[in-house]
């Protein structure tokens, strides 16, 4: 089993509900993409990543129904083991990385260092 990507989505079920988001990890294994809900251990496969998420979404989508129709969502929330956390983790931490040093170079190529201290800074909340 290879890592390789971790995304964190939303999944709309009609007019009627919105998840939050869930983390989704995707592991190439064998000649097979896997799609995890490592919110719910619900997992899913296909022969790229957009066939793996749109078969989880299906999957997820009836584990949410059976779960309203057994009258059992005081146990919908079942995390996966942790090993799959970790790997999530290692793929958002290695994108997000990535993410920081292009913002970098492209942002700080073009403008001078001594004015930095000049600048307000702001935080936004997830």
């Amino acid at each position: 089993m290879k890592s390789l990507k971790a995304k964190r989505i939303k999944i709309k079920i009609g007019n009627l509900w919105e998840t939050p988001f869930l983390h989704i990890l995707f592991t190439q294994e064998d000649a097979v993409v896997v799609a995890r809900c490592l919110d719910f251990t619900v997992s899913s496969h296909g022969g790229n990543e957009k066939e793996a998420l749109t078969s989880l979404v299906d999957a997820i989508k009836e584990y949410i129904v059976t779960a309203i129709e057994n009258d059992a969502l005081r146990t919908i929330y079942d995390s996966a083991h942790s090993k799959y956390w970790r790997l999530f983790n290692e793929c958002e931490t290695k994108d997000t990385v990535s993410q920081i040093k292009k913002s970098l170079k492209k942002v700080w190529k073009s403008f001078p260092l001594e004015e930095i201290d000049h600048l307000t800074t702001k935080i936004t909340y997830a």
